[in-house]
């Protein structure tokens, strides 16, 4: 009951008060202190001890991993950490859609930089080191004002790829201008190789560290065959669907629905999902080794159910962090538990991908599957 009211009264906040006090609190030990759930699910050669983490964007300077652990996630991602500090966009930039269970932020990649984060991870390495059975990803892009954006993600591969399990390149964030260009196919190559060469030069055990793509949903099919023919001839780990949308859809309720930024929360889950289910088709038709990471839109076990169903190997959350609170994950797990026993399920990596459509997905994690 109490973290229900401390989330109430957060949400009564400014939005980016709000999160910096989450933080604080997280730093401080203020938060439940949950058992860890096992649903273990083997992604290559990473193993999850569950398969739901915190998507980047919560976490910017990688303060509270340790703290994560104790809300029943698997794994959580840090960043987006750019090469220097910056401040980001103008405030306001961020924008909580209360009636719709949605959030709006222009933030622009705003955080303390590379060595800031460097140091914090380097001193939760020392506790935890890498192959712990809390996963560590690290998300990395440009500053905003660079003048050599590829070089950026060379540099921070470089410094950080000791610190991770995986490393996540951000070429999809609404709020840096131009940034969803890399997207394309030679700026990706290009983007890889460079990732590529700074892992080889850094201290990192790992020259093969597992790397994703975290791509937009406002994309076309073309685009995204191109990403996925990429990702494969690159030999990427795999891609996380999605980042933020800049669409709107006509049905949100909530006065601040038309402020500039990406959108997330409940209103992105059937366009993420939607290009998840479609490259999950993509990936099967081509027999290619890709793995899916499912972000936008997941608040429950049935949203989550949907995502695996779809593609998805694992999923990842962060809205609904603000309008759940700090248990979201224990009631997402448990409810996965529930519908796995229900559905005779017993390792998760036996239905994923194996729905076409998110409707069908969806009539599924409601009634089951029809004996």
């Amino acid at each position: 009951m109490i973290w229900k009211f401390i989330t109430f009264f957060v949400r009564k906040l400014d939005p980016e008060i709000a999160h910096k006090l989450t933080i604080k609190f997280l730093r401080l030990g203020i938060h439940p202190r949950l058992k860890q759930s096992v649903i273990p699910v083997k992604v290559g050669n990473l193993i999850f001890k569950n398969l739901l983490g915190v998507a980047a964007g919560f976490d910017k300077n990688a303060e509270v991993i340790d703290k994560v652990q104790f809300l029943n996630f698997g794994f959580t991602e840090v960043g987006t950490i750019t090469p220097v500090s910056q401040y980001g966009n103008p405030k306001p930039r961020i924008f909580r859609l209360e009636k719709d269970k949605a959030i709006i932020n222009r933030n622009g990649f705003n955080n303390l930089g590379m060595l800031e984060a460097r140091n914090k991870l380097e001193g939760y390495r020392k506790r935890f080191p890498v192959g712990s059975n809390f996963l560590v990803g690290i998300n990395i892009g440009p500053n905003k004002d660079s003048e050599d954006r590829f070089n950026d993600y060379k540099v921070l591969a470089e410094n950080l790829s000791e610190f991770a399990d995986y490393i996540s390149i951000n070429v999809s964030s609404p709020n840096t201008p131009k940034l969803r260009e890399f997207q394309k196919k030679e700026n990706l190559e290009k983007i890889i190789n460079f990732v590529k060469q700074g892992i080889s030069i850094s201290n990192s055990l790992n020259k093969k560290l597992p790397i994703f793509l975290k791509i937009a949903p406002d994309i076309n099919m073309q685009t995204l065959k191109s990403i996925i023919e990429t990702a494969y001839s690159q030999k990427i780990f795999g891609l996380i669907i999605s980042n933020t949308t800049l669409d709107r859809d006509s049905n949100l309720k909530s006065n601040k629905s038309n402020e500039l930024g990406g959108l997330s929360g409940e209103p992105l889950f059937k366009k993420s999902t939607d290009i998840l289910s479609q490259a999950n088709k993509i990936i099967k038709n081509n027999n290619y080794k890709l793995y899916l990471i499912a972000a936008g839109g997941v608040s429950d076990s049935k949203t989550a159910y949907v995502k695996i169903l779809c593609g998805a190997h694992l999923v990842q959350l962060y809205s609904s962090l603000t309008f759940e609170g700090p248990l979201v994950a224990n009631k997402i797990i448990s409810g996965m538990f529930k519908l796995m026993k229900r559905d005779n399920i017993e390792n998760i990596f036996d239905i994923v991908g194996i729905i076409n459509n998110p409707k069908d997905a969806m009539n599924i994690a409601i009634s089951g599957f029809k004996k």
